[in-house]
């Protein structure tokens, strides 16, 4: 059965910093079912489809249910796919979609069930609006690149189509055993085609009414630069597995980082990022030690990479072109590359916001995990 929607909000999961992480003292047993916290970027788009953004994702990944997802420990299993075959070639796989999952528009009316048509109409939708992470199913799904190339306009060519109302096939050019791992991309999301329709142009734009919901949240509100808010919507088909009533967060300008951590003990946020060379860390972490903990080393990565085919020098004091054309030859020299990785002390980069004792928390040797297989 599937667990409560875990929220992948960026302002959450941060660098390897620490962070207050139990519920702050003055919050009672209500306040328990709703999940407050900050937002630090707003966005220009709700269109899960075509964009690829977490200041998107962040808010569309409570309200949009795929085919699958993951659990607390990465399995994938059903969402609004129940079941789900494939032929033994590999190529064709199977869904069968779940009878009795609605669309709800902002307000809680319910719109319409969840069909294999919206899948359809999905993939189409971002094969004709080129959506960012196309390139993810576009060389996987039969024919779609030709139809996403203009070499085929016909979209019955591309290798998806509703069987029937609740049964959705995929046909793969190559066999791919990884390919349910890409149903949790919102790229293969469901889209309400009448819905598409009425709205036109303005279908996810920056309004809760903008689009459907067939996730476990109704999206209330999100006056710019304020508040976004969440409410839990009570005929989703999991409910009861969805712990968390309601979701606050409160926009945060960055102006007084420390701030974070303060609204944390006066109870007003559930969670709260605090910063080691702060200059009144010590005074934030006394009588507040076993509320602190790290992030999981491998939330996240960074990573540093060379533009080697630079075309575009505003930026910077080369000039000339042999400055120009000197700095192009570096960056394309495989020694000077690694002088600079040699060169550049992570340790030391790391400390300036982790302090000693974390700086080696957020060190990566590979941008892959070591436990990835």
């Amino acid at each position: 059965m599937k667990k409560s929607k875990v929220m992948l909000f960026g302002a959450v999961a941060l660098t390897a910093g620490l962070a207050l992480a139990a519920c702050g003292p003055s919050q009672s047993s209500n306040a328990d079912k709703t999940y407050s916290y900050i937002f630090v970027n707003n966005t220009d788009t709700l269109d899960y489809i075509t964009s690829t953004r977490d200041s998107t994702s962040s808010i569309t990944t409570n309200l949009i249910d795929g085919l699958l997802e993951n659990d607390q420990y990465g399995n994938l299993i059903p969402s609004m796919a129940e079941s789900w075959t494939v032929s033994k070639d590999g190529l064709t796989y199977t869904y069968k979609i779940r009878q009795g999952a609605k669309w709800y528009t902002s307000e809680g009316e319910e719109y319409a069930d969840v069909t294999a048509h919206d899948f359809v109409t999905g993939l189409k939708y971002a094969a004709d609006k080129k959506a960012e992470n196309l390139y993810l199913v576009q060389d996987s799904i039969k024919g779609l690149a030709d139809y996403v190339e203009g070499k085929s306009s016909d979209v019955g060519t591309v290798g998806v189509k509703a069987v029937d109302d609740y049964t959705l096939q995929y046909t793969l050019n190559q066999p791919e055993t990884y390919w349910n791992s890409k149903t949790t991309a919102s790229i293969l999301n469901p889209v309400n085609e009448a819905f598409l329709k009425s709205k036109e142009d303005d279908f996810g734009s920056v309004t809760p009414s903008s689009i459907l919901s067939n996730g476990p949240y109704l999206f209330k509100s999100f006056p710019s630069k304020s508040l976004i808010e969440f409410d839990k919507k009570p005929n989703y088909w999991d409910k009861d597995n969805v712990k968390i009533e309601k979701v606050e967060l409160s926009f945060f300008d960055g102006s007084d980082q420390d701030s974070i951590a303060r609204g944390f003990l006066d109870g007003n946020y559930t969670d709260g990022r605090i910063f080691p060379t702060s200059s009144v860390f010590a005074e934030l972490k006394k009588g507040n030690e076993d509320k602190i903990t790290y992030t999981p080393q491998n939330s996240v990565t960074f990573y540093y990479l060379f533009n080697l085919n630079r075309q575009s020098y505003k930026q910077t004091m080369k000039q000339s072109d042999k400055e120009k054309t000197d700095s192009r030859a570096a960056m394309q020299n495989k020694d000077f590359r690694q002088a600079i990785n040699f060169a550049f002390d992570r340790q030391a980069y790391a400390a300036q916001t982790n302090g000693e004792n974390g700086a080696d928390r957020i060190l990566r040797n590979t941008v892959t995990p070591s436990n990835f297989v």
